[in-house]
Protein backbone atom coordinates (compact mmCIF):
# COMPACT_ATOMS: atom_id res chain seq x y z
CA UNK A 1 0.00 0.00 0.00
CA UNK A 2 1.08 3.43 -0.99
CA UNK A 3 1.55 5.83 2.07
CA UNK A 4 0.03 8.53 -0.06
CA UNK A 5 -2.85 6.26 -0.03
CA UNK A 6 -6.31 8.30 2.31
CA UNK A 7 -8.92 7.60 4.88
CA UNK A 8 -11.43 8.73 5.89
CA UNK A 9 -13.03 8.03 8.96
CA UNK A 10 -16.33 9.34 10.48
CA UNK A 11 -16.47 8.99 14.53
CA UNK A 12 -12.73 9.74 14.82
CA UNK A 13 -12.71 11.07 17.87
CA UNK A 14 -13.04 8.45 20.33
CA UNK A 15 -13.54 4.48 21.16
CA UNK A 16 -13.43 2.19 17.51
CA UNK A 17 -13.06 5.62 15.09
CA UNK A 18 -10.56 6.94 17.10
CA UNK A 19 -8.33 4.03 17.38
CA UNK A 20 -8.94 2.98 13.63
CA UNK A 21 -7.96 6.49 12.72
CA UNK A 22 -4.59 6.17 15.11
CA UNK A 23 -3.59 2.73 13.60
CA UNK A 24 -4.38 3.77 10.43
CA UNK A 25 -2.01 7.17 10.57
CA UNK A 26 0.36 4.58 12.42
CA UNK A 27 0.33 2.20 9.40
CA UNK A 28 1.31 5.28 7.09
CA UNK A 29 -2.37 6.46 5.96
CA UNK A 30 -3.23 9.86 5.51
CA UNK A 31 -6.25 9.94 7.64
CA UNK A 32 -8.98 13.03 7.90
CA UNK A 33 -11.14 12.57 10.32
CA UNK A 34 -14.82 13.47 10.80
CA UNK A 35 -15.99 13.96 14.74
CA UNK A 36 -18.81 16.47 16.64
CA UNK A 37 -16.01 17.10 18.89
CA UNK A 38 -13.00 18.84 18.00
CA UNK A 39 -9.56 17.05 19.24
CA UNK A 40 -6.34 16.68 18.54
CA UNK A 41 -4.90 13.34 17.24
CA UNK A 42 -1.37 12.73 16.27
CA UNK A 43 -1.14 12.17 12.20
CA UNK A 44 -5.05 12.94 11.94
CA UNK A 45 -6.96 16.10 10.19
CA UNK A 46 -9.81 16.32 11.83
CA UNK A 47 -12.81 18.03 10.95
CA UNK A 48 -15.29 19.47 13.70
CA UNK A 49 -19.09 18.22 12.56
CA UNK A 50 -21.97 15.90 12.25
CA UNK A 51 -20.75 13.30 9.99
CA UNK A 52 -24.51 13.07 8.57
CA UNK A 53 -24.25 16.74 7.72
CA UNK A 54 -23.98 16.77 3.95
CA UNK A 55 -22.02 19.99 4.02
CA UNK A 56 -19.28 18.38 6.58
CA UNK A 57 -18.53 15.60 4.49
CA UNK A 58 -18.52 17.64 1.62
CA UNK A 59 -16.01 19.58 3.61
CA UNK A 60 -14.01 16.16 4.60
CA UNK A 61 -14.10 14.75 1.02
CA UNK A 62 -12.63 18.14 -0.10
CA UNK A 63 -9.49 17.68 2.49
CA UNK A 64 -9.53 14.17 0.86
CA UNK A 65 -8.80 14.99 -2.93
CA UNK A 66 -10.18 13.37 -5.81
CA UNK A 67 -8.65 9.73 -4.86
CA UNK A 68 -9.53 7.85 -1.50
CA UNK A 69 -8.31 4.32 -0.41
CA UNK A 70 -10.58 3.91 2.77
CA UNK A 71 -14.02 5.26 4.13
CA UNK A 72 -14.75 3.88 7.78
CA UNK A 73 -18.04 4.61 8.98
CA UNK A 74 -17.40 4.26 12.81
CA UNK A 75 -19.91 7.55 14.04
CA UNK A 76 -22.45 6.36 15.74
CA UNK A 77 -25.27 6.79 18.81
CA UNK A 78 -26.08 4.36 21.32
CA UNK A 79 -28.75 2.48 21.90
CA UNK A 80 -31.12 4.14 24.72
CA UNK A 81 -34.35 4.58 24.41
CA UNK A 82 -37.11 3.93 25.25
CA UNK A 83 -38.19 1.68 22.69
CA UNK A 84 -41.93 3.27 22.09
CA UNK A 85 -40.25 6.84 21.03
CA UNK A 86 -40.29 7.76 17.64
CA UNK A 87 -38.00 10.68 18.20
CA UNK A 88 -35.34 8.30 19.38
CA UNK A 89 -36.26 5.67 16.14
CA UNK A 90 -35.72 9.12 13.87
CA UNK A 91 -32.34 9.81 15.36
CA UNK A 92 -31.11 6.62 15.89
CA UNK A 93 -31.63 5.63 11.95
CA UNK A 94 -30.33 8.85 10.95
CA UNK A 95 -27.08 8.58 12.58
CA UNK A 96 -26.60 5.11 12.22
CA UNK A 97 -27.92 3.96 9.14
CA UNK A 98 -28.82 6.97 6.85
CA UNK A 99 -25.53 8.74 7.49
CA UNK A 100 -23.32 5.62 6.50
CA UNK A 101 -25.26 5.52 3.17
CA UNK A 102 -25.03 9.19 2.65
CA UNK A 103 -20.83 8.95 2.97
CA UNK A 104 -20.70 6.25 0.77
CA UNK A 105 -22.97 7.66 -1.68
CA UNK A 106 -21.36 11.22 -1.51
CA UNK A 107 -17.81 9.34 -1.38
CA UNK A 108 -18.20 7.04 -4.83
CA UNK A 109 -16.57 8.83 -6.93
CA UNK A 110 -13.28 9.37 -5.23
CA UNK A 111 -13.59 5.56 -3.92
CA UNK A 112 -13.95 4.58 -7.32
CA UNK A 113 -10.70 6.71 -8.47
CA UNK A 114 -8.73 5.11 -5.62
CA UNK A 115 -9.90 1.55 -6.20
CA UNK A 116 -11.21 2.28 -2.52
CA UNK A 117 -12.68 -0.37 0.54
CA UNK A 118 -15.38 0.75 2.77
CA UNK A 119 -15.43 -0.51 6.52
CA UNK A 120 -18.89 -0.16 8.44
CA UNK A 121 -18.79 -0.67 12.16
CA UNK A 122 -21.78 -2.41 13.03
CA UNK A 123 -22.97 -4.52 15.82
CA UNK A 124 -24.19 -8.34 16.88
CA UNK A 125 -27.18 -6.27 18.03
CA UNK A 126 -29.97 -6.68 15.54
CA UNK A 127 -27.86 -9.44 12.98
CA UNK A 128 -27.60 -11.84 16.27
CA UNK A 129 -29.75 -10.46 19.34
CA UNK A 130 -32.43 -7.94 19.90
CA UNK A 131 -32.94 -4.99 22.02
CA UNK A 132 -34.70 -4.73 24.52
CA UNK A 133 -33.90 -0.96 24.90
CA UNK A 134 -33.60 0.17 21.43
CA UNK A 135 -35.66 -1.34 18.54
CA UNK A 136 -34.08 1.21 16.35
CA UNK A 137 -30.72 0.32 17.31
CA UNK A 138 -30.97 -3.15 16.08
CA UNK A 139 -32.74 -2.63 13.01
CA UNK A 140 -29.93 0.15 12.08
CA UNK A 141 -27.19 -2.07 12.66
CA UNK A 142 -28.99 -5.10 11.01
CA UNK A 143 -29.49 -2.54 8.18
CA UNK A 144 -25.97 -1.73 7.63
CA UNK A 145 -25.35 -5.20 6.64
CA UNK A 146 -27.80 -5.06 3.75
CA UNK A 147 -26.49 -2.01 3.06
CA UNK A 148 -22.73 -3.20 3.10
CA UNK A 149 -23.34 -6.44 0.86
CA UNK A 150 -25.49 -4.10 -1.61
CA UNK A 151 -22.68 -1.71 -1.93
CA UNK A 152 -20.16 -4.77 -2.56
CA UNK A 153 -21.91 -5.64 -5.30
CA UNK A 154 -22.44 -2.42 -6.90
CA UNK A 155 -19.11 -1.35 -6.68
CA UNK A 156 -17.21 -4.88 -7.55
CA UNK A 157 -16.88 -4.03 -10.95
CA UNK A 158 -14.91 -0.91 -10.06
CA UNK A 159 -12.59 -2.75 -7.37
CA UNK A 160 -14.44 -0.98 -4.57
CA UNK A 161 -14.67 -3.40 -1.43
CA UNK A 162 -17.32 -2.90 1.24
CA UNK A 163 -17.43 -5.34 4.88
CA UNK A 164 -18.85 -4.81 7.87
CA UNK A 165 -17.63 -5.34 11.22
CA UNK A 166 -19.96 -6.37 14.47
CA UNK A 167 -18.20 -6.18 17.88
CA UNK A 168 -19.93 -7.19 20.62
CA UNK A 169 -18.88 -6.19 23.84
CA UNK A 170 -16.15 -3.27 24.13
CA UNK A 171 -14.55 -1.69 26.63
CA UNK A 172 -15.35 2.00 25.42
CA UNK A 173 -17.41 4.99 26.50
CA UNK A 174 -20.40 3.53 24.28
CA UNK A 175 -20.62 0.04 25.74
CA UNK A 176 -22.77 0.29 28.87
CA UNK A 177 -20.69 -1.58 31.81
CA UNK A 178 -23.24 -4.44 33.67
CA UNK A 179 -20.38 -6.49 34.52
CA UNK A 180 -16.40 -5.78 35.30
CA UNK A 181 -14.44 -5.41 31.48
CA UNK A 182 -12.20 -8.37 32.71
CA UNK A 183 -15.09 -10.70 34.00
CA UNK A 184 -17.47 -11.12 31.81
CA UNK A 185 -19.60 -14.78 32.16
CA UNK A 186 -21.36 -13.70 28.53
CA UNK A 187 -18.06 -14.09 26.89
CA UNK A 188 -16.27 -17.15 26.53
CA UNK A 189 -12.74 -15.43 26.29
CA UNK A 190 -14.13 -13.68 29.93
CA UNK A 191 -13.53 -10.14 28.97
CA UNK A 192 -14.67 -7.10 26.78
CA UNK A 193 -12.79 -6.22 24.14
CA UNK A 194 -10.43 -3.21 23.32
CA UNK A 195 -11.48 -0.69 20.43
CA UNK A 196 -7.81 -1.42 19.34
CA UNK A 197 -8.35 -4.88 18.23
CA UNK A 198 -11.43 -3.60 16.47
CA UNK A 199 -9.55 -1.13 14.31
CA UNK A 200 -6.46 -4.14 13.47
CA UNK A 201 -9.60 -5.92 12.17
CA UNK A 202 -10.26 -2.66 9.99
CA UNK A 203 -7.13 -2.19 8.83
CA UNK A 204 -6.54 -5.50 7.66
CA UNK A 205 -9.69 -5.42 5.63
CA UNK A 206 -9.04 -1.53 4.30
CA UNK A 207 -5.60 -2.83 3.60
CA UNK A 208 -4.03 -4.81 0.67
CA UNK A 209 -3.96 -7.73 3.07
CA UNK A 210 -7.97 -7.63 2.38
CA UNK A 211 -8.02 -7.53 -1.19
CA UNK A 212 -10.47 -11.00 -1.64
CA UNK A 213 -12.63 -9.94 1.31
CA UNK A 214 -16.09 -7.90 -0.04
CA UNK A 215 -19.87 -8.42 1.07
CA UNK A 216 -18.61 -10.22 4.17
CA UNK A 217 -19.34 -9.21 8.40
CA UNK A 218 -16.60 -10.14 10.55
CA UNK A 219 -17.87 -11.05 13.83
CA UNK A 220 -15.67 -9.23 16.69
CA UNK A 221 -17.35 -10.37 20.23
CA UNK A 222 -14.80 -12.49 21.74
CA UNK A 223 -17.27 -15.74 21.32
CA UNK A 224 -20.27 -14.37 22.77
CA UNK A 225 -22.96 -15.14 20.00
CA UNK A 226 -21.92 -18.76 19.80
CA UNK A 227 -22.08 -19.17 23.68
CA UNK A 228 -25.30 -21.27 24.34
CA UNK A 229 -27.32 -19.84 27.99
CA UNK A 230 -26.09 -23.21 30.19
CA UNK A 231 -22.36 -22.89 28.72
CA UNK A 232 -22.79 -18.83 30.45
CA UNK A 233 -24.38 -20.16 33.45
CA UNK A 234 -20.83 -22.76 33.55
CA UNK A 235 -19.16 -19.51 33.24
CA UNK A 236 -20.75 -17.42 35.75
CA UNK A 237 -20.44 -20.69 38.58
CA UNK A 238 -16.36 -20.39 37.25
CA UNK A 239 -16.17 -16.91 38.29
CA UNK A 240 -17.61 -16.71 41.48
Amino acid sequence: MSAARTALVTGAAAGIGRATALRLAADGWRVVGIDRVAASLDGVELVAGDAGDASVLDAALAACGESLGALVCSAGVPPSGPWDSRAHWDEVIAVDLTAPYEAMRRAWPALVAGRGSVVIVGSIVGTVEGSLRSPAYAAAKAGLEGLARSFAVIGAADSVRVNVVAPGAIATDFDERLLPADRRSDVPLGRMGTPEEVAGAIAFLVGDQGSYVTGAVWTLDGGRTVLSAADASRLRETQD
